[in-house]
């Protein structure tokens, strides 16, 4: 069954080239830029989605209203259970990436963007750190020193403190998850002068949910290059952006 059209291109928004220019503020005793008008065009999106035990991944790809190639492909993946209303709490994984498929025959796992979301009851502070950590103690001699992985995590701002975001590629999550299907993650209020480390949320990332979403990438692209060739006549017809705004 196909998605309501507005749920898959509106993540896709977020992903296309050009975004983050869009949204930088004015250098510093320079006046505020004008944004430009706003327009939309007619574009064709090809897209394929499969269900995984774990999560949803869909690859798109962009074509203009004549037929040539415009952009993506861009690959998504979300967690099962997500909820585009509603951010899942304490913390929501999504997967993300754009490549050129001519360019970039292959992805490197590393290129792969873990978004990480937080949500908590209380005000995070303006640098909390999300740390993985395998089992502790190592089996089966006891108390042998473990490595953890960890990534910085911001709040969105002084309008909404409680929720935040962080970011790690995934091959190096996949990397230090080797042996494991499962890891404890913890958010962590770093240490100060005054104290040590306050726990803030804790809970379990699936690693081989991660792990079927990369297994699936190389068949779905492969189906999403039999439909490109006639984008007109496979694709869907959408306006599309010309300039994109947050």
């Amino acid at each position: 069954m196909r998605r309501p059209l507005a749920l898959a291109v509106l993540p896709l928004l977020l992903l296309a080239p050009g975004a983050a220019e869009a949204r930088l503020p004015p250098l510093a005793g320079q006046p505020p830029v004008a944004n430009p008008p706003y327009r939309e065009s007619w574009r064709y999106t090809c897209d394929v989605e499969q269900q995984l035990a774990g999560g949803t991944i869909t690859l798109t790809r962009l074509f203009t209203e004549d037929g040539k190639f415009d952009g993506g492909d861009f690959m998504r993946w979300t967690a099962a259970g997500y909820d585009p209303q509603k951010t899942q709490r304490p913390l929501e994984l999504e997967l993300s990436y754009i490549w050129e498929p001519a360019r970039q025959p292959a992805v490197d796992d590393r290129a792969i963007d873990v978004k990480l979301r937080v949500g908590i009851d209380a005000a995070l502070p303006d640098v909390a750190l999300l740390r993985i950590q395998r089992p502790f103690p190592v089996q089966p001699h006891g108390i042998i020193g473990s490595t953890a992985l960890s990534t910085q995590i911001f709040p969105y701002g002084a309008h909404d403190p409680t929720n935040g975001r962080g970011e790690l590629p995934l091959g190096d999550l996949l990397a230090y998850a080797t042996g494991y299907d499962a890891l404890g993650w913890t958010l962590i209020r770093p240490s100060d002068r005054l104290g040590g480390d306050q726990e803030l949320a804790r809970g379990t990332l699936d690693i081989a949910a991660l792990r079927q979403a990369v297994a699936a990438l190389s068949a779905l692209r492969t189906a999403l290059a039999a439909k490109t060739p006639d984008p007109i006549a496979r694709c869907d017809r959408v306006l599309w952006p010309d300039t994109l705004r947050y």
